[in-house]
């Protein structure tokens, strides 16, 4: 009779304990979200590489900053302290999606006559560009102390025809962002190098007035 009483206890309790061992063993659903920046116009005719009226400039977005060379979103609080995020993440490295962003963002500021490339393109081959414009990033990341969004960079304009630099240019920008979520401190970041490329069309068409000209 006991053996029968145990017999029955174990039939009612396995089905529980399987159930319990297949919830542990089943992977959790990766609730991560992946972000880039985006913001390209496609309504806007790119210009033809072989135009010989065109400017071709090759754009370099040199290192970013160690902290934000990862695949998480990273903020900073008060006292320097940085925070990753394991939900939000970058779809790309945070170097080339900078480089996509401002190589879409000045292209449609610019006039139809200057060609924006970014050097990865190019492989390095340098020799049929006009110019090189190099971007360096020495601070990107989401202040939550100050809610703004802070860029911090220097950016050259480079001749390689007269083999001289053109300009050099101290940039700092703190953009506002409420903070909320992370698909603001997004936006925000991407508002920080859309207004980053507005500058530096701007400087260009102090440079060139005669080919450059922003819409």
């Amino acid at each position: 009779m006991r053996y029968t009483k145990m017999l029955i206890l174990f039939f009612f309790c396995f089905p529980v304990f399987l159930g319990s061992g297949c919830s542990v063993l089943v992977p959790r659903k990766d609730v991560a979200k992946f972000y880039t920046f985006c913001g390209y116009n496609s309504s806007k005719k790119m210009p033809d590489p072989l135009n010989t009226r065109s400017m071709i400039i090759n754009l370099t977005v040199g290192e970013i900053p160690s902290y934000a060379d990862c695949p998480y979103v990273v903020t900073i609080s008060n006292h320097g302290q940085l925070t990753l995020s394991e939900i939000a993440r970058w779809a790309e490295p945070l170097q080339d999606a900078c480089t996509r962003a401002l190589t879409h963002k000045l292209s449609e500021l610019v006039c139809d006559r200057i060609i924006v490339i970014p050097s990865a393109y190019t492989r390095g081959n340098t020799f049929f560009c006009n110019f090189l414009l190099s971007i360096g990033i020495s601070d990107f990341i989401y202040d939550k102390s100050e809610r703004k969004v802070v860029l911090d960079c220097t950016w050259s304009l480079f001749d390689y025809i007269s083999r001289r630099q053109v300009l050099v240019h101290r940039y700092t920008k703190l953009t506002p962002c409420d903070g909320s979520n992370y698909e603001s401190i997004i936006a925000a970041m991407e508002l920080a190098l859309y207004e980053l490329a507005q500058d530096i069309a701007a400087k260009m068409v102090q440079i060139f007035p005669e080919a450059t000209s922003i819409e």
